[in-house]
């Protein structure tokens, strides 16, 4: 009765992260960190499978004969996906600092061999059993390497865990420094699996906690999604207005808009194509990430319309200076290969005063944008 109550637990976290894999997949979108996340929940389902079929042949229908090769397949297997959903956790943790291990050739060899570590541990133990082995009665022991393995996953899991709440330290918008949080404690469900494998896994409390946490966060980033200009992957605009909103009434720094647009866009549409056009407005958008991301309170950046995008950050006119300057040099070198075209942005800065409303304060900078604009072509014509 214990093993049928288990495995209908087992089977009901099955359905779940089995359908959030079918939504993941079904959602089309193949941005990096929605990779990392269909690996995550596929390994977790056939970690939860294999876990399933093993309370099965061994507490359901007590198999004989053939049942000590099915039991010591599942839990093999059961090792190896949890391996793989762990380390899919730590490449999706690393996408939010812009590092995707898929195509990094910095970082890739170092990831392979730390995944290899783990795999080696269940290889070497269908020889010497030293992580678990299935004794006469189908029971699944565990051996001195289990708790190894535990502790290298939790290390692994641990160093981006931190790294993640060091970023949500310094993250402007509170719906992405609360994503962060909570994706940083994945690591709670690899210490809560290793703690429980000392007072034993009568109740399946671990398949639930984790099926919880994958739940929390596919929302989190569908929520993320939502918020995201699809082309660019910056905030779009119907964040930014809730964004401000919070900012203007919490905000412990001088607080500044900068907005900025592409200088011809329309000619570089017109000349080479809208795809060119995206291209440009890419480029532009991760441009911007990467300068604003190396400031100690990091700006928040959205996409307002068209080739126009928003910059909001608590500064002193200094940074704010140096902002303006780093993206204009940065956008320039980035753009030195780009075809037949140069890619330049104008930027107009305003500053929030007491009293005034989020459009008061992008109606200010949009002034002053139009303001620079006017100059630059002034000085254009006078060459």
């Amino acid at each position: 009765m214990e093993s049928l109550l288990y495995a209908e637990v087992y089977l009901i976290c099955m359905i779940v992260v089995g359908l959030l894999l079918f939504w993941t997949f079904r959602d089309g979108v193949s941005s990096v960190f929605e990779r990392w996340l269909k690996l995550i929940f596929l390994g977790f389902l056939i970690n939860f499978v294999s876990n399933f079929c093993f309370t099965l042949v061994n507490g359901v229908f007590m198999l004989s004969g053939g049942g000590y090769a099915l039991s010591y397949l599942f839990k093999t297997l059961y090792h190896v996906s949890l391996i793989m959903a762990v380390f899919a956790w730590c490449g999706y943790a690393e996408t939010e600092h812009g590092v995707d291990l898929f195509r990094s050739r910095k970082y890739y060899p170092l990831a392979a061999v730390l995944v290899m570590i783990p795999v080696a541990m269940v290889l070497i133990n269908l020889r010497t059993h030293w992580l678990f082995y299935i004794d006469g009665a189908g029971k699944y022991k565990r051996e001195w390497m289990f708790h190894a393995e535990m502790i290298y996953l939790l290390a692994a899991t641990v160093s981006c865990g931190v790294r993640l709440l060091l970023k949500a330290r310094h993250e402007s918008d509170p719906n992405k420094r609360g994503h962060l949080r909570l994706t940083a404690s994945f690591p709670l469900c690899i210490l809560a699996a290793w703690i429980m494998s000392f007072i034993g896994e009568s109740v399946p409390v671990i398949c639930v906690s984790i099926m919880i946490e994958l739940l929390c966060l596919y929302m989190g980033t569908t929520k993320q999604q939502i918020s995201m200009d699809k082309l660019t992957q910056v905030n779009n605009r119907q964040n930014l207005i809730g964004f401000m909103e919070y900012k203007l009434k919490n905000h412990d720094e001088d607080l500044y808009l900068l907005m900025l647009d592409v200088n011809d866009f329309k000619s570089i549409n017109d000349s080479y194509g809208h795809l060119a056009g995206d291209d440009v407005l890419v480029l532009v958008a991760s441009t911007l990430k990467k300068v604003c991301g190396s400031y100690r309170k990091r700006p928040y950046i959205a996409r307002y319309g068209g080739d126009e995008f928003i910059i909001v950050m608590e500064a002193v006119r200094s940074e704010v200076e140096s902002l303006v300057s780093d993206i204009e040099g940065v956008l320039r070198r980035c753009s030195a290969g780009t075809a037949g075209y140069k890619v330049e942005v104008s930027i107009g800065v305003s500053q929030w005063s007491e009293g005034m409303s989020c459009k008061e304060l992008i109606a200010a900078a949009d002034g002053e944008l139009y303001k620079v604009k006017r100059e630059k072509k002034a000085k254009t014509a006078s060459i």
